[in-house]
């Protein structure tokens, strides 16, 4: 359902308890990511940072969501979301409940949505054709498990890229991922960094905190972030 305050001034999805983006109904700030996806947090740190000659001019995303991440495409890249649920394309691209879609094809970036299972379907999709996959599903209550597999990687892995970066939300009020990530950066012998920047909604009003991972195949993948001290690297289980 699509929540509104009773000061209507935000738009926020839900899907059963939990959240999966929040948008302001101000003009001034219609644009702005909000929740996770703030630009202060980790995904906005790493857009911020992967500029000019860094940019990652091929983006895809599991899962839609409101479609807060298309705020960050400009003219010349494009962006492809991999969502399985009819309904939250139909909300997402509704200019009465969210504009982040529509107001990034407007700035002239490449979007489009392939609906079904992210994991066939990006399967499907050419091999090294991405610099960067974002996975965005992992905040609910039942999260889909078989996307963060060794196979599921390595299948990511192919569709990158030699300097892509998969980056992983990982936020979550159940599990911690953080080690089996972790263990399949070292399985694989990738480059894993993490972040859980807690900074929310006192200091940045419209921000929750989020923790967020990346992996990649070598260090200079990850530009300024592999010198950021706010990035860590993945924990492994002992």
């Amino acid at each position: 359902k699509v929540e509104r305050n009773e000061e209507k001034t935000w738009h926020k999805l839900l899907l059963g308890t939990t959240s999966h983006g929040t948008q302001s109904l101000d003009p001034n700030h219609r644009d702005a990511p909000l929740t996770y996806y703030h630009r202060s947090g980790p995904i906005g740190q790493a857009f911020a940072s992967w500029q000019g000659p860094t940019a990652k001019t091929q983006i895809a995303v599991i899962g839609l969501g409101t479609g807060s991440l298309a705020s960050y495409v400009q003219p010349g890249q494009s962006l492809t979301f991999y969502e399985i649920d009819p309904a939250v394309v139909r909300i997402a691209q509704s200019p009465r409940y969210f504009t982040y879609y529509e107001a990034a094809q407007q700035r002239g970036a490449d979007l489009q949505v392939v609906l079904g299972d992210a994991r066939v379907k990006l399967a499907e999709a050419p091999d090294h054709r991405y610099d960067l996959i974002v996975l965005d599903a992992f905040s609910s209550d039942a999260i889909p498990v078989h996307l963060i597999t060794r196979e599921a990687l390595t299948m990511y892995l192919s569709k990158l890229t030699d300097d892509g970066v998969v980056a992983l939300h990982i936020s979550n009020r159940y599990l911690g991922l953080e080690p089996v990530l972790g263990n399949l950066a070292k399985d694989l012998s990738l480059v894993g960094l993490k972040q859980f920047d807690d900074e929310g909604d006192k200091k940045f009003p419209g921000k929750s905190s989020s923790d967020w991972a990346l992996l990649a195949r070598r260090k200079e993948a990850l530009g300024s972030l592999a010198d950021d001290s706010r990035w860590t690297s993945l924990k492994q289980d002992a």
